[in-house]
């Protein structure tokens, strides 16, 4: 599989950016340079940092709550600082969103697709 790419925009007090987002079905979260968190103005979640499992163990970091767009479809968020742009499988299934390996590209899951199991309701 090659890489996925998502063009999206981020909502803060201080500006509204758009950028490129490396698609990385193996992060839970949305990441974002410390520089970016500092230049949109968003404030870390008051309640400390928090335990996530990384490629380098396990880390504690604060983390920001986001709003923003992705092709069209505007979303919520926790991000957390990373080196690179990313947006993670937690998002992308909050929005009914897939990786389509073939293409390369993000697209809407069926209207049939289940989902997680938070996503189950009683209809």
């Amino acid at each position: 599989m090659g890489r996925t790419y998502v063009n999206g925009a981020i909502f803060g007090p201080l500006a509204t950016r758009e950028y490129r987002f490396f698609v990385e079905t193996g992060s839970a979260l949305m990441g974002l340079p410390v520089e970016e968190i500092e230049a949109l103005g968003l404030e870390t979640v008051i309640d400390g940092k928090r335990t996530f499992l990384t490629a380098a163990g396990r880390t504690q970091m604060d983390t920001c709550h986001i709003g923003g767009q992705i092709r069209g479809k505007g979303f919520g968020a926790m991000v957390a600082p990373a080196p690179i742009l990313l947006v993670g499988y937690e998002m992308l299934q909050n929005m009914e969103m897939k990786v389509n390996p073939v293409t390369e590209q993000i697209e809407d899951a069926p209207k049939d697709h289940l989902g997680p199991p938070y996503m189950l309701t009683s209809m």
